[in-house]
C-alpha cells in the first residue's frame, strides 16, 4: 500500500519555521524557513567519468572569503583523484566548508565549468528558483549563520557540522526581487568597506615601516649622533669595526654584548600549565597577555596561592622586568612589566632582569622589538624538535649596548616618537570598527532594514507553495 502524500497545507506547515525558532521578526511578506527547503539535493560528479585526462578540483583550503571567490582551482589528473573529490559544482552554486579548521569557508561560484568537482568537506548549495544565490552567499557570511554553525559543530578529533544539521539552518526568505535588491545593496556596501579596509592596510603598512625605520636608527646610534657630538670628546663618527659579518658597525663607545652578561636574571615561567580560573588569588599571565604596549589583562585568569607560590619561587616577576615571548606565534615580542603586585607566569614567557645602571629595561624592550634584533633572535630557533627560543639561546642573544646615559637618551627619544604606535592603534581600532560595520550591514539586510523591501510584493509564502507543489503531484 503506497504511502499517502501530504497535502500542500501540511507541507507548508512543516516548511515554515515555528515562531519560537525564529531568531527575530522579519517583514510581513517574508517567511522563516530552513535552508533545505530552498536548495536542491547535492549531486555527485565522478572524475573518472569525465571526458579527458584531468578535472578541476576545489579543495577545502582553496577559498578566499575576502574576494568571495575560489582562490585556487587545481587541475588534477583523473588517475590521481582523491577519494573526497565527489561533489558536483556548477555556476551560481554556493559552497561552504563544514569541517574545521576551514569551517565556514564560503565561495559563490561564478564560472561555467563542467569539469568542476569539490571536496566532500563542502556542502554544495544549488538554490531552487525561490532563492537567489548571491542572497544565500551573503546570509552565510553573516553572524547569524556563523553562530548556528558553531553551535552545531560536533566531534573532538575532527570537529565538523553534519550535513543534516546544516540543512536545518533557519533562513529568512524574502520575495525573490527583494532578495536580489538586498544582494546588490550588500555587495555595493561591502565593496566600499573592502576599499576602506585596503586603505587601512596601506596606512598600517606605512606606520609599521616608519616605526621599523625609527627603531633601526635608534640601535645603530643614528638618533643620538648629535647628542654624542655635543657630549663626548671623541668623534661621533668613530665606529667599531665588526669582524662578524652578521652584525653591523657601531658608534664609538658602544659594544656588542650577550644578554646573559647584562642581565642579572634570565628565566621563564612554569613548564606545567596549572588549572586557572576566572577569579582567584593571583593573576596567571601567558603569552596572550603580552603586548608591546604592556600587559593586557582582558580575560586574565587566576591561580591559587599554593600554585602561585610554587611558580613564583622559580620566576619572581617584579616591576621593571622585561617580559619576552619565547614560544608560539608571537615569539619575539617584549614589554616592560608595570604591575606592582605578584603574578604567576607561564613558560611561554621569559623574564629578563637587566643589571642596574648597566642596561635600561625600556632600552632592552625597544631593542628586542626592533626588526634587526628580532630577526637575529628568531634566527636562533632551529631544528625540528625545538619550536621555541630556549633560555640558553636567549642568554646567547647579542644586542648593541651604548653607555647607560645614552641608553636613557635613546629611550626618551623613542618615547617622544611613540605617537607612531598611537596612530597605529587608532588605525587598528578603525579596522575593528569597519569589521563591526560589515556585520551591522549584514544584520540589517536579513532583518529587512536596508530600505529595499516593498511591502506590496507577493509574500514569500507563495514561493514556498510553488516549490512544494511538486511534492503533491
Amino acid at each position: 500500500m503506497s504511502k499517502k502524500k501530504k497535502t500542500i497545507e501540511e507541507l507548508l506547515e512543516e516548511a515554515i519555521l515555528p515562531d519560537e525558532e525564529q531568531s527575530y521578526e522579519v517583514p510581513r511578506n517574508w517567511v522563516w524557513t530552513r535552508v533545505e527547503n530552498a536548495i536542491k539535493p547535492m549531486e555527485t560528479r565522478e572524475p573518472n567519468k569525465l571526458d579527458g585526462e584531468a578535472f578541476h578540483y576545489i579543495d577545502v583550503d582553496a577559498i578566499d572569503n575576502k574576494k568571495q571567490l575560489v582562490r585556487q582551482i587545481k587541475e588534477v589528473e583523473i588517475t590521481l583523484a582523491p577519494s573526497r573529490a565527489k561533489r558536483k559544482v556548477s555556476k551560481d552554486d554556493v559552497i561552504i566548508s563544514l569541517v574545521r579548521p576551514y569551517l565556514k569557508n564560503i565561495a559563490h561560484i561564478d564560472i561555467e565549468d563542467n569539469k568542476l568537482v569539490a571536496s566532500t568537506a563542502f556542502y554544495v548549495c544549488t538554490p531552487k528558483k525561490i532563492l537567489n544565490s548571491s542572497y544565500l552567499y551573503s546570509y552565510l557570511c553573516s553572524n547569524y549563520a556563523t553562530q548556528y554553525l558553531i553551535d552545531h559543530t560536533r566531534g573532538d578529533n575532527s570537529p565538523s557540522v553534519r550535513s543534516t544539521d546544516y540543512e536545518k539552518m533557519p533562513l529568512p526568505l524574502p520575495p525573490v526581487n527583494e532578495q536580489k535588491r538586498i544582494a546588490e545593496k550588500v555587495e555595493r556596501l561591502l565593496s566600499k568597506i573592502e576599499e576602506a579596509k585596503q586603505l587601512i592596510e596601506e596606512a598600517k603598512e606605512t606606520f609599521e615601516l616608519r616605526r621599523a625605520a625609527i627603531l633601526e636608527k635608534a640601535f645603530r646610534g643614528e638618533l643620538t649622533k648629535k647628542w654624542r657630538g655635543e657630549n663626548l670628546k671623541e668623534s661621533s663618527d668613530t665606529e667599531v669595526v665588526q669582524t662578524d659579518k652578521t652584525l653591523y658597525n657601531l658608534p664609538f663607545n658602544w659594544e656588542w654584548i650577550d644578554l646573559d652578561t647584562v642581565c642579572e636574571k634570565i628565566t621563564d615561567g612554569t613548564h606545567h600549565s596549572p588549572k586557572s580560573y576566572p577569579s582567584g588569588d593571583y593573576m596567571y599571565i601567558t603569552a596572550k597577555n603580552i603586548k608591546k604596549q604592556g600587559i593586557l589583562l582582558d580575560n586574565v585568569t587566576y591561580v591559587s596561592k599554593e600554585v602561585h607560590q610554587e611558580i613564583y619561587n622559580r620566576c619572581d616577576v617584579k616591576k621593571g622586568d622585561v617580559l619576552y615571548i619565547k614560544d608560539g606565534a608571537t615569539t619575539g615580542i617584549a614589554t616592560v612589566n608595570q604591575i606592582t603586585e605578584e603574578f604567576s607566569l607561564l613558560s611561554s614567557v621569559a623574564l629578563l632582569r637587566p643589571k642596574r645602571n648597566v642596561l635600561a629595561a625600556k632600552y632592552l624592550m625597544y631593542c628586542l622589538n626592533s626588526p634587526s634584533t628580532k630577526s637575529r633572535m628568531l634566527g636562533m630557533i632551529s631544528g625540528n624538535a625545538i619550536t621555541r627560543l630556549t633560555l640558553k639561546k636567549i642568554k646567547q642573544g647579542i644586542i648593541p649596548l651604548p653607555p647607560f646615559d645614552e641608553q636613557e637618551i635613546i629611550v626618551s627619544i623613542l618615547e617622544k616618537v611613540n605617537s607612531v604606535d598611537e596612530q597605529l592603534d587608532c588605525v587598528t581600532n578603525l579596522e575593528d570598527n569597519i569589521n563591526n560595520l560589515k556585520q551591522s550591514i549584514l544584520s540589517k539586510a536579513f532583518r529587512g532594514e536596508l530600505g529595499t523591501n516593498d511591502p506590496s510584493e507577493e509574500s514569500a509564502i507563495e514561493l514556498l507553495k510553488e516549490v512544494l507543489q511538486d511534492q503533491v503531484k
